[in-house]
C-alpha cells in the first residue's frame, strides 16, 4: 500500500498541478485559489479601439496601485477583445469556466456590457460596467453588476440645460448611433427639451461604424437649428464632428458632444476644431480633487501623457472592486464582494462618491466642458475648461431595477 501511495505521489509531481487534474483528481481548491483572476472585457478592436487601450492602461495602473496582491494572492489579470455582445459571452464564459474568473471589468460598448452581465450574474461573478445605457442600472440591473458612468438620464440633464441657460439656445437637432446606448441619449434629450419647453427640429440615426456623414449633416444643417447635439462616441464622434465642421456647421450652430471620450478624442480632433465645442463628460483633468492631482501625476510618469476619460473610469471602478475584495474579507465568495461594495462611500477622482445599493450605481458628477482656442491653452494637452457640473439621477423606484 505504501509503494503505491508513493507511486502516485511521484506521477502527481511528475505531471504537475494541471496534470493531475487531468489524471482525474482535478486541482485542489487551494492551490486553485492562489491567484484573484480578473477579467478586462474591452473593445480591443473596431469603433473604440483606442477607448479599449485605455480601459486596459487604467485596469493595468489600479492593480499595480493596489498592489498587485490582497491577502497575498496575486491578482492575475486576463484581457479579451470583445466586439460584440456574442464574443463578449463567448469570452468571459471561457475565463470563467477555464481560468477562474470571478471578477470582471467591462466597457465600452453598452450592448457588449448587456450581454455579458446577464451572463456573469448566471455564474454569481462580480462585473464593473464601464457603459452608459440606462437600463444596465435599470430594468436589466443584477445583483452582481455595479456601475462608475454617470447613466444616459444625468448626461443629457447636465449637458443640455447648460446650453440653453449659456448660449440661449431653443432649438435642437440630433445625430444619434442606432443602438441602445443612443436611442437613451435620444429620448432624455425629447425629455429634457420638452420639460424646457425647448424644440426638437429632427434626428437622424446612423449605423456604429459610420465613416460617412454627409446626408447627416445636410439633413442637420438644413434645419437650422440653435445647436446640434452629437449623441455618438469613440471614433464615430470624432468623424462626425470633422465633417460637420467642414460642411461649415460652426457658422450656423452650436456643436456640443454630449457624452465625451476625453483626451483621445481632443487630440484626434485637435484645437482649431474643437474651440468652442460643448463636451459632456464623467472626468477632465480639471476635476479639482486630490485623488485626481495624484492619479494624473502617476499616469503621466508612466505613460507620459494625461490620463484620458476611459483610462481614470477604469482605473478609479477596478480600485473600488479591489477595495471591495479587501473589505469582504474574501476572494471566493462573490455575494460577499457584493454586499462590501454595496454603500461603498469614498473619496474618487470626481470627489465624494458612494455605490448605492438599490440599483449599484456610483452616484457621482457629470460635467460640461468647453474646448479652449489656442491662444487660452497653457500646455499642449490643456483642451478644456470646466464650465458646469452636476448630479442627477432616478429615484431608486423609478429606474425599474428589480434585484
Amino acid at each position: 500500500m505504501r509503494e503505491v501511495l508513493r507511486r502516485t505521489f511521484l506521477v502527481m509531481a511528475g505531471v504537475g498541478i494541471i496534470g493531475a487534474a487531468l489524471l482525474g483528481g482535478g486541482v485542489p481548491e487551494a492551490l486553485a485559489q492562489e491567484e484573484v483572476v480578473v477579467l478586462n472585457a474591452a473593445q480591443l478592436s473596431g469603433t473604440y479601439a483606442e477607448t479599449g487601450r485605455d480601459q486596459s492602461r487604467g485596469v493595468k495602473l489600479a492593480i499595480e496601485e493596489f498592489g498587485g496582491t490582497v491577502f497575498g494572492k496575486k491578482i492575475k489579470l486576463i484581457e479579451r477583445d470583445v466586439p460584440n455582445p456574442s464574443e463578449a459571452v463567448k469570452k468571459a464564459k471561457e475565463g470563467v469556466e477555464k481560468e477562474g474568473v470571478k471578477f470582471i471589468q467591462v466597457g465600452t460598448s453598452s450592448g457588449v456590457a448587456l450581454a455579458l452581465m446577464e451572463y456573469a450574474k448566471t455564474q454569481k461573478v462580480v462585473v464593473g460596467v464601464l457603459a452608459g445605457a440606462d437600463s444596465i442600472t435599470g430594468d436589466a440591473c443584477n445583483k452582481y453588476t455595479f456601475r462608475w458612468q454617470v447613466p444616459t438620464y444625468g448626461a443629457i440633464r447636465e449637458v443640455v440645460p447648460r446650453i440653453i441657460d449659456m448660449y440661449k439656445a431653443n432649438t435642437f437637432f440630433t445625430i444619434t448611433p442606432e443602438y441602445v446606448f443612443g436611442q437613451d441619449l435620444l429620448r432624455n434629450t425629447e425629455e429634457v427639451l420638452k420639460e424646457k419647453g425647448k424644440r426638437l427640429l429632427g434626428n437622424v440615426f446612423h449605423p456604429l461604424g459610420e465613416t460617412e456623414y454627409s446626408q447627416y449633416i445636410t439633413k442637420a444643417m438644413a434645419a437650422k437649428p440653435d445647436c446640434v447635439l452629437f449623441l455618438n462616441f469613440g471614433d464615430d464622434t470624432v468623424n462626425a464632428v470633422k465633417q460637420a465642421v467642414s460642411f461649415g456647421m460652426k457658422k450656423q450652430s452650436k456643436i456640443a458632444i454630449v457624452w465625451g471620450a476625453g483626451l483621445t478624442q481632443y487630440k484626434a480632433m485637435g484645437t482649431k476644431l474643437l474651440e468652442d465645442v460643448i463636451i459632456g463628460g464623467q472626468y477632465d483633468h480639471t476635476v479639482d480633487t486630490p485623488v485626481n492631482k495624484k492619479l494624473i501625476e502617476v499616469y503621466k510618469k508612466k505613460y507620459g501623457e494625461l490620463i484620458p476619460y476611459n483610462a481614470a473610469s477604469a482605473y478609479q471602478q477596478t480600485l473600488v472592486m479591489l477595495m471591495a475584495i479587501k473589505k469582504a474579507g474574501t476572494t471566493t465568495d462573490t455575494l460577499k464582494v457584493v454586499n462590501a461594495w454595496e454603500n461603498m462611500e469614498y473619496n474618487g477622482i470626481t470627489g465624494k462618491e458612494v455605490y448605492r445599493p438599490c440599483d449599484h450605481q456610483c452616484i457621482k458628477n457629470y460635467f460640461t466642458l468647453r474646448c479652449k482656442k489656442e491662444s487660452e491653452k497653457k500646455f499642449e494637452e490643456d483642451y478644456t475648461e470646466l464650465i458646469g457640473a452636476s448630479k442627477h439621477f432616478l429615484d431608486c423606484a423609478k429606474t425599474g431595477c428589480k434585484m
